[in-house]
């Protein structure tokens, strides 16, 4: 009764703006891919034709499968048993495998050639175009061979395989490469990676392991991805990235809207975008190195800002490096602008972003604390090194980002101060717009002959080479903070070490309150000019310029004497663009009622 109820709901009419999918026709088109239609069961002998081993190498991908005797395996589509067959021998009378289709036509013509081989593990399964009938937490793998790409209700069948597979289960696509001109498929039944990727994303999956070694089909393997509030915009801009090395608009164009806002030069439909940009591409290569990196930060509305890098060592330069990723009133991600870098205003009047130290955000949880921040107008917060996963999560799904994450290292012993802890923090912010503000000090006794100060600043030296290094292949910047009472006490001091280093990745963050603590002089002009583009970060705060302690130095913004336009109009003259956080440590007011004092002092010196 209720699977006739079930038939009855999708037989009615569908209403402007359902769920095309509550339909037995389904959907045309899915995420800008037109969807082929399933092949007539009338067709089985081409599935077995001579020449498939030698176009498929369907025993190498087998064998990159690794099903093992006792698994439990699903052929979804199967057809007349090209790979079920031999995944039915493979899993042994201990494993079983679950053998799907449509057409009944095929599972009978499988049937025959399974009790010809006295297969008897196999389970027939006659699906609908909706449900493949799994059973719930059943499957190791589920294999898709040309076959996603028929399917005229995709959400549906991925949201039934994701039930079906148990824990730390794969679902794999193997199909037809559109990138590959060469391959003799028509192109309704191809699919580019970048494409497999953006639909799968969207069903809650995330790439596991790949291979391109057979002739003429993409091979990837998903898993159930973990709760990410941006792996969708991150996976269509690596998409974007991918597809644009592409000479070909059709593989371009689904990753536009409708219209693209190119900056200056207003808006486009996507169609002459998507052509203009595969002329333009053709025989000069994609427009991004190999292993480029894209960030990903909070854009104006609810999109996603993704800035595109070069990859490390890379002297090409990237042209209209910047895109908006918007999701529309259905929940599509696409590029909604494509342009050279241009900073848009944020809410609260800057450019710049604004961020609350989390020195000055507590107390409650890191998810109440990054709520706080976006609540009252921040775009994100900065936290220490650890809990960093929990942060980033926490401040993303609030609408905003974790910008930096403070860490203080011990020369003598770094660790002792948790290396090994900046190291992971580090990792977890790849692919946002990671900073990790570093404070060094030296407990190495001043009265020893060993070490001198010339051999301490090697160490320094040594240890931040290695993180460099780490910064290179995470994206994530370093940016060096002095502290008063630390070995590390001047932005000279932190200057000279990063001018010494010379990595691109490698800079200083200026931090007000220490500055006016431990500096004679209390304009910073000298101290900011000289940095120049080393000028990775900005901490600032209310302060009396003479004040001698932390209560004096450390104040909501726009109480004490500090002048902060001053500061601004300095910081737009050596063309900083970085991030600013507002220093509240020791602030002895509840933390919601001293931010929201210097969130208003922020837009008044931005004129709001």
């Amino acid at each position: 009764m209720i699977h006739l109820l079930c038939l009855g709901l999708l037989a009615l009419p569908l209403q402007e703006g359902a769920d095309p999918e509550a339909s037995p026709d389904g959907r045309d088109e899915y995420l800008g891919r037109r969807i082929a239609r399933t092949m007539h069961w009338a067709g089985a002998p081409w599935l077995l034709r001579e020449t498939r081993e030698d176009e498929e190498n369907g025993a190498a991908l087998r064998e990159w499968l690794a099903v093992a005797p006792g698994d439990a395996v699903c052929d979804l589509g199967c057809g007349n048993g090209y790979h079920t067959l031999p995944l039915a021998r493979a899993v042994g009378d201990e494993g079983r495998v679950f053998a799907v289709d449509l057409q009944p036509e095929m599972l009978m013509l499988l049937r025959e050639r399974a009790e010809e081989e006295d297969l008897g593990n196999l389970e027939y399964v006659e699906a609908t175009v909706d449900d493949p009938r799994l059973p719930e937490a059943s499957c190791d793998l589920v294999l898709l061979v040309d076959v996603y790409h028929e399917l005229s209700h995709p959400v549906r069948v991925l949201d039934h395989i994701r039930r079906a597979l148990r824990p730390g289960g794969e679902v794999v696509l193997v199909e037809f490469r559109s990138e590959d001109r060469a391959v003799p498929i028509k192109l309704r039944h191809k699919m580019s990676k970048a494409q497999v990727l953006r639909e799968m994303a969207a069903g809650g999956f995330e790439l596991a392991r790949e291979t391109d070694d057979l002739p003429w089909q993409h091979v990837m393997s998903f898993r159930v991805a973990a709760p990410d509030p941006r792996r969708e915009p991150r996976v269509m801009a690596l998409g974007f990235a991918d597809a644009l090395s592409r000479p070909d608009p059709r593989i371009v164009e689904p990753f536009l809207a409708a219209s693209v806002d190119e900056g200056d030069e207003g808006r486009r439909s996507a169609k002459k975008i998507a052509v203009e940009l595969a002329g333009t591409m053709r025989g000069t290569g994609p427009p991004f190195p190999d292993a480029a990196r894209v960030e990903l930060s909070a854009g104006p509305k609810d999109a996603v800002l993704a800035r595109f890098e070069g990859a490390p060592g890379s002297e090409r330069r990237i042209d209209r490096s910047e895109c908006l990723l918007a999701e529309d009133d259905e929940g599509v991600w696409s590029v909604e602008a494509w342009r050279s870098p241009s900073s848009f205003q944020r809410p609260h009047g800057a450019r710049r972003p604004f961020v609350a130290m989390h020195t000055g955000t507590g107390p409650g949880s890191p998810a109440e604390q990054a709520r706080l921040t976006l609540d009252l107008g921040f775009d994100g917060i900065a936290w220490g090194s650890d809990r960093v996963p929990e942060v980033r999560a926490a401040a993303e799904v609030a609408g905003g980002d974790l910008w930096s994450a403070y860490h203080v290292l011990d020369l003598a012993d770094p660790e002792g101060t948790g290396i090994d802890q900046l190291r992971a923090a580090m990792g977890a912010m790849a692919g946002g717009p990671g900073m990790v503000w570093l404070a060094l000090r030296s407990s190495f006794p001043r009265d020893l002959e060993w070490p001198d100060e010339r051999e301490v600043r090697g160490v320094a030296l040594a240890l931040l080479a290695d993180l460099a290094e780490l910064a290179e292949e995470t994206g994530v910047e370093l940016a060096l903070y002095p502290h008063a009472g630390f070995w590390l006490e001047t932005d000279g001091a932190a200057l000279s070490l990063a001018e010494e280093l010379d990595s691109p990745r490698v800079g200083v963050c200026f931090n007000l309150c220490h500055f006016l603590k431990v500096q004679d002089a209390a304009d910073p002009a000298a101290t900011l000019r000289a940095a120049g583009a080393r000028l990775f970060a900005v901490t600032v705060n209310g302060a009396d310029l003479d004040g001698e302690n932390w209560a004096t130095l450390i104040q909501p913004l726009g109480a004490g004497d500090h002048d902060l336009g001053a500061l601004l109009r300095l910081l737009d003259e050596v063309g900083f663009e970085g991030p600013v956080g507002l220093q509240a440590y020791g602030v002895a007011l509840p933390a919601t009622v001293h931010l929201r004092a210097s969130m208003g002092a922020w837009r008044a010196a931005h004129g709001r």
